[in-house]
């Protein structure tokens, strides 16, 4: 991973084994995806611990002009879960936020959009 997308990373609060999933799926996106998300000041990624009754702060980027704030949330619950099934969740939750929460075209279903994207970018559904 180079220093550039590493520092890009720091910027979220994620806990440590989740961080470095997320950096090997992020590194393997295609260029102008990846590019995508580093380039926009409106992306958010942040992990939470859920727990019976508990409030989960999740921040948000500041409104900016003719652009929606897009954000990626994680439960840290994924610790515990086979390597391929997290990378998939990583994969299928930044391919939500690469489409902006729509299908590839109009009238696909997001759901499926996003299973497709993560599949192609190497992280099939397990």
């Amino acid at each position: 991973m180079n220093e550039q997308l590493s520092d890009w990373l720091n910027g979220f609060s994620l806990d440590d084994v989740l961080r470095g999933h997320v950096a090997r799926v992020i590194g393997g996106l295609p260029p102008h995806v990846r590019d995508d998300f580093v380039g926009d000041p409106g992306f958010v990624m942040c992990d939470y611990e859920p727990a019976a009754g508990a409030m989960t702060l999740v921040p948000v980027a500041p409104p900016r002009r003719n652009a929606a704030g897009r954000s990626v949330v994680l439960k840290r619950t994924l610790r515990r879960r086979p390597e391929a099934f997290v990378r998939y969740v990583i994969a299928h939750e930044l391919a939500h936020a690469h489409l902006r929460n729509a299908g590839r075209w109009p009238g696909e279903d997001p759901e499926r959009a996003a299973d497709a994207l993560a599949a192609e970018w190497g992280h099939p559904r397990p």
